[in-house]
């Protein structure tokens, strides 16, 4: 059954969408900028530290902002965020050194440790049930159809100026900041969070805003502990080898504009895959789950089969491509499974948390990898896509089904 969105909502998922899109921008600008020469004529151990210096300043952004987001309300670390956006992107926009071009990604990134915890929290808390998993997939998917979209840029004007790349990214973001700006204003804090922050009369304000209706499906929490552990492994298995692949293959082993295609092919495999994991989704989490990882697991063993191939562009983007799509559908499991599993307020902190291992994890493996041969790189790749698939297994038997359940759990 189709369910009318209120403007509301509407506004929501526009605003959700152009944050979303703008982290993508924002994850790739590092990698491309690798092409840049007061960036590539770094040793490869410097180069390490500019790439893996954007997560740290995430996480930093996803713990703070993730904590502030359930003590004083989504809205305010939602309009936050659009803020840094705006500053860093100056800053980058104005770089002629590394040091300054750091200093603009890591206000950008800390906003993104922000935006992600509390655009999955809202929007899973405002949307109604039947409709909340198609747009905890599409959301997050346009950070995909952003790094397509800027690596697609660098692609078109590799030719031109560093000035030139650096206007048209400048222009593309300051429009989506301007558009997500002027729709948080009007976005409607969680009445979850309202309700049980023991703000009554504003929680039925902005219910009646929403239009939602009671869910009736209500679960008891799983064990927070449990959760905890097998949402960790199933993060630290996607999102390294999401980020190694699309955004750390290229500045370790390709040069030039080979750098910028790269990201264009991994990105755009995982935005159509974004689109089709829509439709996937409800299926039931716990099956897309070890779809996602056991089609993650051959797709990259694949690779490592063709590796010879690597340099011959019709078989390894193909094949890339084809592991991006399903780390998007793990992607996708990650992003419905994470903010349907935890109660209203531990909701926002406790997905900062899971992304704490992930990206600490990342960060270690992007210098870890620095001295890996190619082989050494898809074989570690390899290893991270099983532990995925082992956790999504137990999680299987042992966890529970989030489709459809209410986002109010039942208590003890």
């Amino acid at each position: 059954m189709k369910i009318k969105k209120t403007k509301y909502q509407i506004g929501m998922i526009l605003s959700s969408s152009m944050g979303m899109l703008l982290w993508g921008i924002i994850g790739s600008i590092a990698p491309l900028a690798t092409s840049w020469p007061f960036i590539s004529s770094l040793p490869k151990v410097y180069l390490s530290v500019f790439l893996f210096l954007p997560t740290t300043f995430m996480i930093i952004g996803n713990l703070t902002l993730g904590i502030l987001a359930d003590k004083i309300g989504r809205k305010f670390v939602y309009i936050l965020s659009t803020v840094l956006y705006a500053t860093g992107f100056i800053i980058i926009f104005l770089s002629m050194d590394v040091y300054s071009l750091v200093a603009g990604i890591a206000l950008t990134e800390f906003g993104v440790g922000g935006e992600e915890v509390a655009t999955l929290t809202l929007v899973s808390e405002n949307l109604p049930v039947e409709e909340r998993g198609k747009y905890l997939v599409f959301i997050p998917n346009m950070s995909n159809i952003g790094s397509a979209l800027i690596a697609f840029i660098f692609i078109y004007s590799y030719a031109s100026s560093i000035f030139v790349q650096k206007l048209y990214f400048i222009t593309i973001a300051l429009i989506a900041v301007a558009i997500a700006f002027y729709t948080r204003y009007r976005v409607p804090e969680s009445y979850r969070w309202l309700r049980d922050k023991g703000k009554i009369s504003q929680a039925l304000q902005e219910k009646r805003k929403i239009n939602l209706s009671e869910e009736k499906v209500r679960v008891k929490p799983v064990n927070f502990y449990f959760a905890l552990v097998i949402l960790a492994v199933i993060g630290i298995s996607q999102y390294l080898t999401y980020g190694l692949m699309t955004y750390i293959i290229g500045p370790y082993y390709f040069t030039g504009n080979m750098i910028s295609i790269i990201i264009f092919i991994a990105s755009l495999g995982a935005s159509v895959a974004g689109f089709i994991a829509m439709f996937m989704v409800n299926w039931g989490r716990k099956k897309l789950a070890i779809f996602s990882y056991v089609g993650g697991t051959l797709t990259i063993f694949i690779i490592l089969i063709f590796l010879k191939d690597v340099n011959n562009l019709f078989i390894f983007m193909p094949l890339l491509f084809l592991n991006m799509m399903f780390s998007e559908f793990a992607w996708a499991t990650r992003t419905t499974i994470e903010p349907e599993i935890f109660p209203t307020l531990r909701r926002s902190s406790a997905i900062a948390l899971v992304r704490l291992f992930p990206t600490i994890s990342y960060i270690i493996s992007i210098y870890v990898t620095a001295s890996y041969s190619l082989m050494d790189y898809i074989i570690f790749n390899v290893v991270l896509w099983g532990m995925g698939t082992a956790a999504t297994i137990i999680w299987y038997f042992k966890g529970i089904e989030t489709k459809y359940i209410s986002m109010d759990f039942i208590t003890e």
